[in-house]
């Protein structure tokens, strides 16, 4: 298991920016959950994440889970202060849902990351880039050659449109698509890698 990060308590506070950890899927073609699956050695996904956003300073980080996974991932980061564990008990609702349940657990942030957690490479250079290009009128897309990823920085005005928005099931990428939106050029892949198979995991990771 991930240790907290030390310098964690010196961070809070650093930046009035949230983070929405959201991994409520069912991971059916994964087979098992992708929260759980090991990044390095003791290390979970959900772990990596979670330290990658504790470590750069967000004041809060909301987790959100399926009913099934929601007592291990719990365990696994209950040494960290910040992170709120939230189940999502309409999973069939999917990532919209599970996004509006994290945003309204956030009080008083300026701004907010969310990401999947299968994607799994975030990091603080990442973060930087797009809480430079922050913007109180856009939210700010990560882009590699065209193609946007995660994670994605809302403002103040994102946020409480997402969490008012009238449908639970909504496709969230085309909630995403009503908002005004900033793309940023990352110079490398990492914002669009996304683990969906045992076979992507196994080739990432060097597994076989």
């Amino acid at each position: 298991m991930l240790s907290p990060d030390p310098g964690e308590s010196r961070q809070m506070g650093k930046r009035n920016t949230a983070a929405v950890i959201l991994a409520a899927g069912a991971s059916s073609r994964m087979q098992s959950h992708k929260a759980l699956l090991g990044f390095s050695p003791g290390v979970t996904f959900i772990e990596k994440i979670v330290s990658e956003y504790t470590s750069w300073g967000c004041t809060t980080i909301i987790v959100v889970v399926s009913e099934k996974t929601a007592a291990t991932v719990k365990q696994i980061l209950s040494g960290h202060a910040m992170v709120m564990v939230i189940v999502n008990d309409h999973i069939e609702f999917e990532r919209l849902y599970s996004l509006k349940l994290g945003l309204a657990n956030i009080k008083g942030a300026d701004s907010c990351f969310f990401q999947n957690v299968d994607n799994p490479f975030v990091d603080s250079k990442i973060l930087d880039t797009l809480f430079e290009e922050r913007s109180d009128d856009a939210c700010v897309t990560p882009i590699f050659e065209g193609r946007g990823g995660h994670p994605v920085l809302l403002n103040r005005k994102n946020m409480e449109f997402i969490r008012n928005y009238h449908l639970n099931d909504a496709n969230l990428k085309l909630v995403m698509g009503e908002l005004l939106c900033k793309k940023v050029g990352m110079p490398n892949n990492k914002v669009l890698i996304n683990i969906n198979s045992p076979e992507e995991y196994e080739r990432l990771f060097n597994l076989r």
